[in-house]
C-alpha cells in the first residue's frame, strides 16, 4: 500500500478489568454433534451450493457412462464387427474396448461440462445452455478430425483457438462455456484422428447427443432450479452461521484475555454471515424492498450481538449481569430466539435497577450492555419476520440486490478487477488499458503456445498435460496474483493426485466398475472441495486419469512422472507470462477495491447525512441499499486481497492486512449509522447546520482518499471528528439516536483517517498538526 504500518493505530479493546464468572456448563447432550457435524456441513457451504454442484456433476457422470455402456452395445457404434482370423481377435477386442472408451469418455466430459458450466439462473436459461453444449465441441472435434494430420498447423491452431475461446468470455457465461468447449473439442480431435475418421462424426454426434439427454435428465429431475427451495437452502446455511457466532461469541466472552485466536474466528464468521446474507439478497432479486430490509435487520442484531459480547468481555459488568449474556448467547446458539429475548429482557430490568452513575464514571459498560440487549430484542423481532416475509410474493417496491451471483456465488474479485483492466495504471507495465477478455486472449495465447512448445521438447506424444495446465491456470481466476497462485496449487494438487491415484491403480486394477466407482469418488470430492481450495480438484482430476490409463492399459508410474513434468512446465509458464505479459497486479486491483469501498462508504454518509437532516424518507430503504453496496465493496475487497494476505507458504502481508481490517470497521459503523440515522427525532437549524458541516467535510475527505486509491495527489485528508464532537455535546440531553448516530460518523472518519495514512496521504484535523506525508 506505499507505507509501513507499524505506527499506524489501529482500534484496540481496553483490557480486561471485571471479574469473570465460572465457565459455562456444556451444551445439553446431544447439542454438540449438531453443532460439530451439522451445522458446520450446513454453514460452510452456503445454500449447500458445493455439494449440489458435485452430487449433480458425479451423477450425470455416473449415468452418462452406463447410458454409453448401453448405446455402445446395442447399437455398436465404432465397434468392429468383421470377422477375423483368432490370431487377431484379442486386438479387435482391445480396439473396441478403446473406442467403447472413447465414446463413453466424450459423453462424459460434456456431462461434466454441464455441470459446473451452466450457471443461469433459471430454468429457461439452463434448458438453453444444456441443449447449445454439443454443438460448439462438435465442430470443434470435426475440425481436429479433418487436420489431425498436419500437426504443425493444428498445434498452431490449438493455440489459436484456445485464444478465441478465451476472448468468448465478453459474451458472458455462455460464451465462456463455449470456448472451453471449443478447445476440448480440437484437442480431442487432433488426438482422435487416427482412430476416428470423418465418416465416423456421425457417431459422435450421436455419443454427444446422449451425453447431453442425460445431462437434462438429471438437471431437471433431480436438480431443478426452484427459487423457493433455494432460499430455504441458503436461510438454513444462514441458520447455521448464526448459532456458531453465537457459539464464539459466548467464547470470547467468557475467555477475553488469551482469547485472540478465537476473535479472528469470530471475526472470519462475521464475514462468513455477511457472505450468506448477500447471497440470499441476490436470490431474493427485486422481490420487493421489505425483504431485504428484515433480512438487513437481522444481521446487524446478529452483528451487533457477537460485537458488543467482544467488547463486555473487556469491560467491568457486574456478575448478575454476564450470567444474563452468556444466558442469551447460549439461547441463540440454541436457536432459542425468545428465549434469548427473555433474558435479554432481564438484563434490561438489571440495567433499570442499577444505581444511577455518579458525575464522571465511566458509562461505557452501561451503554454497551444495553445495546446488546437491545439488539437481541431486536432479532427476535425481526428474524420471525423475515422468516415470514420471504415467503410473500411481491412487496412494496422493488430492490436492486447489491450484487449478481455467478454460478450460484458471489462474483469475487471478477468486478473490481475488470475494472483495473480497463483503467490505465500508474506503473509503467500497467499503462495499457484493455477489456479483460482480450488481456486473458492474449495471455493465453502466449502461454499456451509456450507450452506447446516446451511440452513437445519433453514428449511428443503427451505435451497436451503442459497445454491443459496453462489453460486451466486462467479459469475462474482474475489477476495475476490469483493465476499463479492456481498454477502452484496445480502442480502441488498434482503431486499429491499422482501419490494417491498410483496407490489406488494398484489396488482396482482392471476391474471396470471398481475404476468407474473410484473415478466418481474423486470427482466428487474434488469438486466439493474445489471452492475451499483448488489443489483438491487437481487431486480428484489425477486419480481419473491414472484409473483411465488403467483401463486403457498405459498406466505406469513413469506415466504419471511424466504428467508432473509437463503440468510443471504448462503452470511455471503460465505464472511467467501472468508475471510479464500484460500482468493485471494484484495490488493494483487491490487500490481498485479499496477505491470502490470508499465510495460505498461515501454513499452511506451522503445519505445517512440527510436521513438526520429530514431529506430522505423515513422508510430506510436507500440507507439499507447503501450498506448492501459497502458489503459487497468489502467481500470483493477481501476475495482480491486473498492472495496477498496469504499465500502458497502461509505468511502475511501485514499492510493488506492492516487494510481489510480498517476496511471491516468502517463497514460495520457505516451498518449501525443506517440502523442509528433512523431513530433520531427532529433537529434544530444550527444543529442541521453544524452536521452538514461535519458531513461535508467527511464526504470531501473520503473523495480524496478514493482519489489517491486511483493514483499520487497532493492533498490532504481531513478529520472531521472534532465538528462532530460539538453536534455530539449538544444532543447530550436528547434521549434518542442522535448521540448514537453523531459517534458512528466519528468511528467512520477515524477508520477512514488510518486508512489515508495507510495509502500515503497527510492526515490533518482542525485542531492538531497534519501529520508528516510518508
Amino acid at each position: 500500500m506505499g507505507v509501513p504500518v507499524t505506527n499506524v493505530p489501529t482500534p484496540t479493546l481496553p483490557p480486561a478489568t471485571a471479574t469473570r464468572l465460572p465457565p459455562a456448563p456444556a451444551p445439553p447432550a446431544g447439542a454438540p454433534r449438531r453443532y460439530q457435524v451439522v451445522d458446520r456441513f450446513l454453514g460452510s457451504d452456503p445454500g449447500l451450493n458445493r455439494f449440489r454442484s458435485a452430487l449433480m456433476s458425479v451423477l450425470t457422470i455416473g449415468v452418462i457412462l452406463e447410458a454409453e455402456l448401453l448405446f455402445v452395445r446395442f447399437t455398436h457404434a465404432l465397434q468392429i464387427r468383421t470377422p477375423v482370423p483368432a490370431a487377431q481377435a484379442a486386438q479387435v477386442a482391445v480396439a473396441n474396448h478403446d473406442y467403447l472408451v472413447i465414446m463413453m469418455l466424450l459423453g462424459a466430459i460434456l456431462g461434466m461440462i454441464s455441470g459446473f458450466g451452466v450457471t443461469d439462473a433459471d430454468a429457461k436459461g439452463q434448458l438453453i445452455t444444456v441443449l447449445f453444449l454439443p454443438a460448439p465441441m462438435f465442430a470443434a472435434l470435426a475440425l481436429g478430425i479433418a487436420l489431425g494430420g498436419h500437426r504443425v498447423l493444428s498445434l498452431v491452431l490449438l493455440a489459436l483457438i484456445l485464444a478465441a475461446g478465451t476472448y468468448l468470455r465478453r459474451f458472458g457465461p455462455r460464451g465462456m462455456v463455449s470456448g472451453m468447449l471449443l478447445f476440448i473439442g480440437f484437442f480431442f480431435g487432433f488426438f482422435l484422428h487416427g482412430e476416428i475418421t470423418p465418416s465416423d462424426l456421425g457417431w459422435v454426434a450421436a455419443a454427444l447427443g446422449v451425453g447431453d439427454a442425460v445431462a437434462l435428465a438429471v438437471r431437471f429431475t433431480f436438480f431443478y432450479p426452484d427459487q423457493a427451495k433455494a432460499i430455504d437452502r441458503s436461510q438454513r446455511s444462514y441458520r447455521a452461521r448464526a448459532r456458531k457466532l453465537a457459539v464464539l461469541a459466548l467464547q470470547v466472552f467468557e475467555d477475553p484475555g488469551p482469547g485472540e485466536r478465537a476473535v479472528r474466528q469470530l471475526q472470519r464468521q462475521l464475514v462468513r454471515l455477511n457472505e450468506a446474507a448477500l447471497m440470499i439478497d441476490a436470490q431474493l432479486g427485486e422481490s420487493g424492498e421489505l425483504q431485504h430490509q428484515r433480512l438487513f435487520d437481522v444481521e446487524l442484531a446478529l452483528t451487533n450481538i457477537a460485537r458488543f459480547a467482544v467488547a463486555m468481555g473487556h469491560l467491568d459488568v457486574p456478575a448478575d449481569q454476564c450470567a444474563e449474556v452468556r444466558l442469551v448467547l447460549r439461547a441463540i446458539a440454541g436457536g432459542d430466539l425468545m428465549g434469548g429475548r427473555q433474558h435479554a429482557e432481564s438484563l434490561l430490568a438489571l440495567l433499570a435497577a442499577t444505581r444511577p452513575l455518579a458525575s464522571g464514571e465511566d458509562s461505557t459498560a452501561v451503554v454497551v450492555v444495553h445495546r446488546f440487549a437491545g439488539s437481541v430484542v431486536a432479532l427476535s423481532v425481526a428474524w420471525p419476520e423475515w422468516l415470514a416475509g420471504r415467503r410473500v410474493e411481491g412487496g412494496k417496491g422493488t430492490f436492486e440486490p447489491a450484487v449478481t451471483l455467478f454460478g450460484g456465488w458471489l462474483p469475487g474479485s471478477a468486478q473490481v478487477s475488470a475494472v483495473a483492466s480497463a483503467e490505465q495504471g500508474t506503473r509503467r507495465g500497467d499503462r495499457i488499458r484493455l477489456a479483460p477478455y482480450t488481456r486473458a486472449a492474449i495471455q493465453v495465447g502466449v502461454a499456451v503456445g509456450a507450452s506447446i512448445a516446451l511440452g513437445d521438447l519433453v514428449s511428443g506424444r503427451r505435451f497436451y498435460w503442459a497445454v491443459i495446465a496453462a489453460f486451466i491456470t486462467f479459469m475462474g481466476v482474475n489477476n495475476s496474483g490469483e493465476q499463479a497462485r492456481k498454477g502452484l496449487y496445480r502442480i502441488a494438487g498434482t503431486v499429491v493426485g499422482i501419490g494417491i491415484g498410483s496407490l489406488l491403480a494398484t489396488a482396482v486394477g482392471h476391474h471396470p466398475y471398481w475404476s468407474i466407482a473410484v473415478i466418481l469418488i474423486s470427482l466428487f470430492f474434488g469438486f466439493y472441495l474445489m471452492r475451499v481450495n483448488y489443489a483438491f480438484m487437481v487431486v480428484g482430476i489425477t486419480v481419473m486419469v491414472s484409473q483411465l490409463y488403467v483401463q486403457l492399459g498405459e498406466f505406469s508410474n513413469s506415466l504419471l512422472g511424466l504428467r508432473l513434468a509437463e503440468t510443471a512446465i504448462g503452470s511455471s509458464v503460465a505464472i511467467i507470462v501472468v508475471t510479464l505479459v500484460l500482468p493485471l497486479r494484484t495490488r493494483r486491483v487491490l487500490r481498485v477495491a479499496l477505491r470502490a469501498h470508499v465510495h460505498a462508504v461515501r454513499v452511506l454518509v451522503a445519505h445517512a447525512t440527510s436521513a438526520l437532516l429530514g431529506e430522505l424518507p423515513s422508510s430506510g430503504g436507500t440507507l439499507r441499499a447503501d450498506a448492501r453496496a459497502v458489503d459487497a465493496s468489502d467481500q470483493a475487497l477481501v476475495a482480491t486481497a486473498q492472495p496477498l494476505r496469504r499465500n502458497l507458504f502461509g505468511s502475511h502481508d501485514e499492510d493488506t492486512g492492516q487494510a481489510i481490517r480498517l476496511a471491516a470497521a468502517s463497514r460495520h459503523y457505516s451498518r449501525n449509522l443506517v440502523n442509528d440515522a433512523e431513530g433520531v427525532g427532529p433537529l434544530d437549524s444550527e444543529m442541521r447546520l453544524e452536521v452538514a458541516r461535519a458531513s461535508a467535510t467527511l464526504q470531501s475527505s473520503l473523495d480524496i482518499l478514493a482519489e489517491s486509491l486511483t493514483g499520487p495527489i497532493e492533498r490532504d485528508y481531513t478529520r472531521s471528528s472534532a465538528l462532530f464532537d460539538r453536534t455530539e455535546r449538544r444532543l447530550e440531553d436528547r434521549t434518542d439516536e442522535g448521540r448514537l448516530a453523531i459517534r458512528d460518523f466519528k468511528l467512520i472518519d477515524g477508520a477512514m483517517a488510518q486508512l489515508a495514512g495507510l495509502a500515503g496521504l497527510s492526515v490533518t484535523d482542525f485542531d492538531t498538526v497534519g501529520t508528516a506525508r510518508p
